[in-house]
């Protein structure tokens, strides 16, 4: 699917970053065919997430307190989604058991009990680790239509094959293919044996009250046996909750048409929408952290081909020291390096002073098979990134980080640098030919470039 395209007055194949709740208060009423989520969970836990090969790692906090706090701050952003759905559409809304109960009865005050279709089961099998309760090895997927019977829902493209064990019951063949017997025998003339042999004098059933012939396939049941990534997984990115492929393929085949928009609020790392684009369908994904839209963007430029400001755009990335400053210091480093045109460290506790690497432009990133991406390119300037003024003290350890890492170039980012440090970067350039160059955020909001070294 190629570029940009505005349709239904929504335009597609963009990413936006931010709270899903402003920005879809701009969309159109009855202009997403479906809507796909998969929002925190409210499990009281926090992760912390390796991204792919940049190995960019966060935390990110899902924590809500309790139900009551998960729901309320939910039911705005569900009050805009439904409003968004065309009548034909439908809705899904992941969740597992923290907060499943209750987010069911406030689906059905949005968009009416008698429009809920499913409770989607996604069953599947991780080491079982609790001896105080049944391990619990399944999520939860409430599927709404917008208007019940008007909505879309293409069984014939999600029929799984029958198993080996069931096709053996097929054995006789007509005209009309191989079927199995059910009812009672009348009379007795020869048929065709679905597999060619002669059929014995028992099988020999001309006239039928019913005959069941095999099909293409069967729908799926409303529970869904379906493996989690594995760590081994070309698909994984290394997102804590990443969904694997063949969950979003069946639930975008179901309920969308080729040329449709799927939405998903809260993308994470872009399963939905790597979904729908090679399904055929159009898209448009949101999620509140910068680091995550790079991701998606990397993933739709490595699986598809697809050029950023060509094919797709990312919107809505911070512009103001503002809107940085309300970002964890894990995201500010992401967005500094980033936008610098670098890669993130793999650890951001522990880092050794180092949050990142720049690349001379003539060299060819890549990873070789064991290797850590950093471990087979020698030529690299580290990166330092503070989401506060940067002190003396700040650029002692940075230089103690070059010096361990052999680098007589580096930089760092801070919102701004006292004169002590600024003295400190003068003296180890004459003194030690170290050359730290200092970059302000609003700098590289200025900018809007990638450093070119």
């Amino acid at each position: 699917m190629g570029n940009t395209q505005v349709q239904n007055n929504i335009e597609t194949s963009v990413i936006y970053c931010g709270d899903c709740l402003q920005k879809l208060k701009d969309f159109p009423d009855e202009s997403i065919n479906l809507v796909y989520i998969d929002p925190p969970f409210n499990s009281n836990r926090n992760y912390e997430a390796f991204w792919g090969d940049r190995k960019e790692k966060r935390a990110f906090d899902d924590r809500f307190g309790d139900a009551e706090h998960y729901i309320n701050w939910m039911t705005p952003r569900l009050i805009q989604l439904a409003r968004s759905i065309k009548h034909t559409g439908s809705f899904y809304y992941h969740c597992d058991w923290h907060a499943s109960h209750y987010v069911k009865v406030r689906l059905d005050q949005l968009f009416g009990f008698n429009n809920f279709l499913s409770e989607i089961v996604w069953c599947y099998r991780e080491r079982g680790i609790s001896k105080k309760y049944w391990n619990r090895k399944h999520d939860t997927i409430f599927a709404y239509a917008k208007s019940f019977g008007k909505h879309i829902f293409n069984s014939s493209d999600v029929l799984e094959p029958y198993s080996d064990e069931y096709l053996k019951k097929f054995k006789y063949s007509d005209g009309n293919g191989n079927y199995m017997i059910r009812g009672k025998n009348i009379n007795g003339s020869p048929v065709q044996r679905a597999d060619g042999l002669t059929p014995k004098t028992e099988e020999k059933y001309p006239d039928l009250t019913y005959r069941q012939y095999v099909k293409d396939g069967i729908l799926p049941l409303d529970w869904w046996v379906l493996p989690l990534l594995n760590k081994a997984s070309s698909e994984r990115l290394g997102y804590p909750t990443q969904k694997p492929l063949t969950l979003l393929d069946r639930i975008v085949k179901a309920s969308s048409k080729p040329g449709d928009i799927v939405l998903d609020a809260f993308c994470g790392c872009g399963t939905t929408l790597v979904a729908a684009q090679r399904l055929g369908r159009k898209w448009i994904g949101i999620d509140i952290s910068p680091t995550a839209c790079r991701v998606m963007g990397k993933r739709l430029s490595d699986v598809f081909g697809l050029k950023e400001g060509i094919d797709f755009f990312i919107r809505d990335l911070p512009k103001t020291i503002e809107e940085l400053m309300k970002y964890p210091p894990f995201e500010f480093q992401n967005w500094a390096i980033n936008a610098l045109g670098g890669i993130p460290s793999a650890r951001k506790v522990g880092d050794m002073g180092i949050d990142g690497y720049l690349y001379p432009s003539d060299v060819e990133l890549k990873k070789e098979k064991g290797d850590d991406l950093f471990g087979a390119i020698d030529r690299r300037y580290p990166v330092q990134v503070k989401q506060h003024q940067a002190g003396r003290p700040d650029m002692d350890k940075f230089e103690t980080a070059m010096r361990r890492d052999g680098r007589s170039l580096g930089f760092f980012v801070a919102l701004s640098f006292s004169k002590p440090a600024m003295d400190e970067i003068d003296r180890v350039k004459r003194d030690e030919q170290l050359i730290i160059i200092p970059l302000t955020a609003q700098q590289i909001i200025d900018e809007e470039t990638k450093l070119n070294i």
